[in-house]
């Protein structure tokens, strides 16, 4: 496979992912009014509220050091995977995969 075929690949995936983040984000949106509306939600809700707040914080968590840090785009896979190790998960639901190949990552969140 041609190198530029992977990149692409690669390219394609990462942006999927980020668009199912950004779905995220938006329905954790239309929950947080929900409940400042009507005073309540399901616990559906509050589960889907809770794991998009962890994927928020995680996102935060790895960009801030990315941008701040010189280097940090080479010390960011290294920290990854050594936290993968001691089964502390770094990135964000839709960028993790329980089948293990990453292709379907985004379904497994909603």
């Amino acid at each position: 496979m041609k190198i530029e075929a992977i990149i692409e690949e690669h390219v394609h995936h990462f942006l999927r992912e980020v668009s199912v983040e950004y779905n995220g984000e938006k329905e954790a949106g239309i929950i947080i009014r929900q409940y400042i509306s009507e005073g309540k939600i399901t616990d559906e809700q509050e589960r889907v509220l809770k794991t998009q707040l962890m994927d928020t914080l995680k996102i935060l968590g790895i960009g801030v050091p990315f941008v701040l840090i010189p280097g940090a785009s080479v010390l960011m896979p290294i920290l990854i995977r050594v936290a993968d190790r001691y089964n502390i998960t770094l990135m964000p639901s839709a960028f993790t995969s329980q089948e293990g190949d990453g292709e379907q990552a985004g379904n497994k969140k909603r």
